[in-house]
């Protein structure tokens, strides 16, 4: 490795992170005492609820036996705890943070209420109070995700910030490698950060090399014990195709005992893990690809979700519709409601409704405005486009311009999340992969607004988006709902 490569690393014994033993046993650690605590905060919370006092004893007809419910807690917390660690939620090569733990929280603590009822009937006591045990485990459940969501965004802040990044050393140098790179530098909160990459045995016979221009190259594969012995990486992740099967097999096990964690890409970056499957035929380790869940029943559930949150909002929403017509009537001359024709699901056209947020001659006035440009590919975005009225300047800044798409979605021309609908003009165009955005209706919001909007390149909406196609679920629809929600209070991404 040269001096400059060892340079570029930017590291040093003194900043060297702490042993991954280390790193992992104090997250679980903190995790453990996190979850300790919500839930015997959570059961003290549901003494007070069922019977007005944190004081109160449970109250045993048949027996002599009296016990404080806050003591009780005292020994049912270890025992849900444990039941918690028996559901891996103390596995950190399992274990997320988010959203998709509460079924595996909710199953671990509703096992711990059956062992709480049934150790009662061993003892033969009467039981708890059914209505102390059912606000029990509901807070508990509830205590667990929050004290945990709280972890993840701390842990997420921190790390769009640089605090607790691992550095990773990305090993491969083609395509694949170069996603991954440009994955990681642009979701910080993943807590990776690229250092440098190994060159791989595909550079010997193609003459490319797609990651140095984004990370220092620090050797080829073969010296990865060298890199790690000079780097401060902690995290190791291979690029499986760039690897013939027998190299693949000698890295991994030279750095079984290596003190790193080991990733390899599948190289399915448009799959959502949770389509993606690690299965085992005759000794063979496959990974199944679960198919697209588009059935009519799904479809159904989407329109009737689309149908009822919108008539709340519409209904909710009427004196802030009122009060920003009157602010667009009396701002510029001309109508409340702009109608913009735009490009629908499978190519069909419809009149798209926004609040007026330009001057009426904004269409006359694009030519002109073409050279000032800002976007890639097809698209038109200018910061500071001398076509937006200041009224509409701060209904864009925070998307209230979008809600009269409401109309839109009861008609069912769009929904409520999926991909923008495009203008007819950026459609034309489309290569073939791009045409594949159309091939679902049209969302008021979608993976491109909660992922930085009109900050995005037309290249990165398009791969959002089709991201979101191969894994619809009404789940992803609910999560991309609420994660919109800060998105636009934060105006993040916002022209």
């Amino acid at each position: 490795m040269s001096t400059a490569a060892r340079q570029a690393t930017g590291t040093s014994t003194a900043t060297r992170r702490y042993s991954r033993a280390a790193r992992r046993a104090r997250l679980v650690a903190l995790l453990l005492a996190a979850d300790a605590t919500s839930i015997f905060v959570a059961l003290i919370l549901a003494t007070w609820v069922r019977f007005g006092s944190v004081t109160a004893d449970v109250s045993f007809d048949s027996s002599d036996l009296h016990i404080a419910f806050w003591q009780l807690a005292v020994v049912i917390v270890p025992l849900w705890v444990a039941l918690l660690a028996l559901g891996r939620l103390y596995d950190l090569d399992r274990t997320t943070l988010g959203v998709t733990e509460t079924g595996r929280i909710t199953r671990s603590l509703s096992l711990g209420v059956v062992f709480l009822i049934l150790a009662t009937y061993l003892a033969k006591l009467p039981g708890l109070s059914r209505g102390w045990t059912l606000l029990a485990w509901a807070f508990s459940v509830a205590a667990v995700l929050i004290v945990r969501g709280f972890i993840a965004v701390i842990l997420s802040v921190g790390h769009r910030r640089g605090l607790w990044l691992q550095p990773t050393l990305v090993v491969g140098s083609n395509a694949e490698s170069a996603d991954i790179i440009r994955v990681l530098r642009a979701n910080p909160q993943a807590g990776l950060v690229p250092i440098g990459c190994l060159t791989s045995s595909q550079v010997e016979r193609l003459e490319l090399d797609f990651c140095s221009g984004d990370v220092p190259v620090l050797g080829s594969a073969r010296e990865i014990d060298e890199a790690l012995a000079s780097s401060c990486a902690s995290t190791v992740i291979i690029a499986s195709s760039a690897f013939d099967h027998d190299v693949l097999a000698r890295m991994i096990a030279e750095l079984r005992d290596a003190d790193v964690d080991v990733h390899i890409s599948s190289g399915l970056f448009e799959v959502l893990t949770s389509r993606v499957l690690v299965s085992e035929i005759a000794g063979v380790p496959l990974i199944t690809v679960k198919g697209i869940s588009l059935s009519r029943r799904n479809l159904l559930v989407k329109r009737t979700f689309d149908l009822v949150v919108c008539s709340c909002i519409l209904l909710l929403g009427i004196p802030l519709w009122v009060a920003i017509a009157a602010a667009i009537k009396f701002s510029s001359p001309g109508p409340v409601l702009y109608r913009q024709e735009r490009v629908g699901r499978d190519g069909k056209r419809f009149g798209m409704l926004k609040f007026r947020s330009m001057y009426v001659d904004a269409d006359a006035r694009l030519p002109e405005l073409r050279g000032a440009n800002e976007a890639s590919g097809p698209l038109f975005k200018m910061r500071d486009d001398p076509r937006v009225t200041p009224v509409g300047r701060w209904l864009r800044k925070f998307s209230l311009d979008e809600f009269p798409q409401l109309i839109n979605v009861m008609r069912g021309e769009m929904s409520l999340v999926g991909p923008r609908p495009p203008l007819p003009y950026e459609v034309e165009k489309y290569s073939p992969n791009d045409w594949r955005r159309l091939e679902v209706v049209p969302g008021m919001t979608g993976l491109w607004q909660v992922s930085g909007r009109s900050s995005l390149t037309f290249e990165e909406m398009v791969r959002l988006d089709l991201f979101y196609i191969e894994n619809w679920s009404v789940t992803l629809d609910l999560t991309l709902l609420f994660r919109t929600i800060p998105a636009v209070l934060f105006a993040r991404g916002a022209y």
